[in-house]
């Protein structure tokens, strides 16, 4: 079976796909009001508890086996040594192109006159796309799936001239005269090398984020959807002096969040912002919940703990 299709076929199509459509059927009944049996809104009702518990527990699944792949420090570590080999690269050919220096003073000169001033972010954005390209090549970081070890591979194999993009752009606009344009990005690229490498790891920290936000997104609204069917197939799940209504149970998700990504801080403060309480006598439901819970505190303080721990290691690039 082809896992990765499978995988992008539920996140992408199936699940938003279905709470589109539950979505809509929702707000048309709300608005509406349609005259439906009650066996019919009996057989709705089941028919999303068992479909969005089940998507629940796999978005959960796919959650935890998402956050392992992503294996950050081994692919900022590649990139930053890949960074590093082609500036020592730069710096040889550079420093062997001329005998009396004149050729680097020049190139000096056309950077400061020319790029600097001009086309310094042109620079920077076609540098940053032809590194992010090379990684990213076959789309080894699409969503939902990143492919951590066919990106390093890429990045390790480095076929092709990531300065080309540079050259072109160098090539019109500098007056080269006898200096050859591959020359001027190479030196160009060794002034602007600190400010890339911050600029590709803030875009693979946002690549990051993004799937991991996306995904749990999509499993918070699977499981919204779940205890809400859940509530109208048996009410008692919930203490409530009033009807349960679609915002309550929101709000008590969101309670639910907060208590999981915040651990004991809102239990021992005594604080809640839902209008309903859980039935501790619904065994089934309370364990469900608890679930949940649960996945929010590893899932968010795995993410913190992986994003903190870049940042504690390279603050002194991200800051200059």
């Amino acid at each position: 079976m082809d896992w990765l299709r499978l995988i992008r076929c539920l996140t992408q199509y199936v699940a938003p796909g279905l709470a589109a459509v539950v979505v809509v059927a929702e707000t048309i009944g709300w608005l509406f009001g349609a005259p439906v049996s009650a066996s019919v809104t009996h057989t709705y009702h089941y028919l999303l508890l068992i479909v969005f518990s089940l998507l629940t527990a796999i978005m959960i699944g796919i959650c935890g086996w998402i956050i392992c792949l992503w294996d950050l420090d081994r692919l900022f570590f590649k990139l930053e040594d890949q960074i590093d080999s082609q500036i020592a690269a730069s710096e040889s050919k550079s420093g062997g192109s001329g005998n009396d220096g004149t050729l680097l003073s020049r190139a000096r000169e056309l950077l400061l006159n020319k790029v600097m001033k001009g086309s310094r972010a042109m620079s920077i954005r076609a540098i940053e796309k032809s590194y992010w390209t090379d990684i990213n090549a076959g789309g080894a970081l699409a969503f939902p799936k990143p492919d951590i070890t066919a990106a390093v591979d890429q990045i390790e194999k480095s076929r092709r001239d990531l300065l080309a993009p540079l050259t072109e752009i160098v090539s019109p606009v500098v007056p080269l005269g006898s200096i050859s344009a591959p020359i001027v990005s190479r030196f160009i690229f060794m002034c602007l090398a600190p400010e890339i490498k911050v600029r590709l790891y803030r875009r693979l920290l946002l690549r990051f984020l993004s799937q991991l936000g996306t995904l749990f997104v999509l499993t918070a609204i699977c499981f919204y959807i779940s205890i809400l069917a859940w509530s109208r197939v048996s009410e008692p799940v919930f203490f409530s002096q009033s009807a349960v209504s679609p915002l309550s149970v929101a709000l008590y998700q969101l309670d639910l969040m907060l208590r999981g990504a915040l651990f004991d801080f809102m239990e021992h403060m005594r604080q809640s912002i839902s209008p309903v309480a859980v039935n501790r006598n619904a065994t089934a439901f309370l364990y469900y919940t608890l679930l949940f819970r649960m996945f929010v505190a590893i899932y968010v303080m795995s993410s913190l703990f992986r994003v903190l721990r870049f940042v504690l290691r390279r603050w002194r690039v991200l800051l200059r």
